[in-house]
């Protein structure tokens, strides 16, 4: 009926089978860390950093850093830019909301921050003036 070699081959598939079920979990979310930074008297720089959820089917999901995974965007380059690694640099007065993306499981997977660049308030320097 079956030979060996039958056997083997039809344990060997249906390991590969359970195997392929568990693997590659697909991203579901992105948090950003901070969600918010604020340069008072203009200058700064700040890391943002980028924590992808995984999950597949109906296993817990799993977290990792995919900082340097995403594509970083600033809607206005005039305020902050931000590079590949997610350091954000202040160029100007303003806010700007800071975008990391990459592809999930169900398509395009974003999350958003913000940077905001303000002159100091002169009875408290560490606050943005109104």
């Amino acid at each position: 009926m079956f030979d060996r070699r039958s056997v083997r081959g039809l344990l060997i598939l249906c390991l590969a089978t359970a195997l392929a079920g568990c693997s590659s979990p697909g991203l579901v979310s992105i948090q950003i860390s901070p969600t918010a930074e604020t340069f008072v008297g203009g200058q700064g720089t700040a890391q943002f950093t980028a924590i992808g959820t995984f999950q597949k089917g109906d296993h817990p999901p799993t977290k990792r850093d995919i900082t340097d995974q995403v594509t970083w965007k600033s809607n206005a380059v005039s305020v902050a830019t931000i590079n590949s690694s997610g350091v954000t640099t202040s160029e100007g007065l303003g806010t700007t909301v800071i975008s990391a993306n990459m592809d999930g499981f169900t398509g395009l997977v974003t999350a958003y921050a913000s940077v905001t660049v303000c002159e100091p308030n002169p009875s408290n320097p560490t606050q943005c003036a109104e």
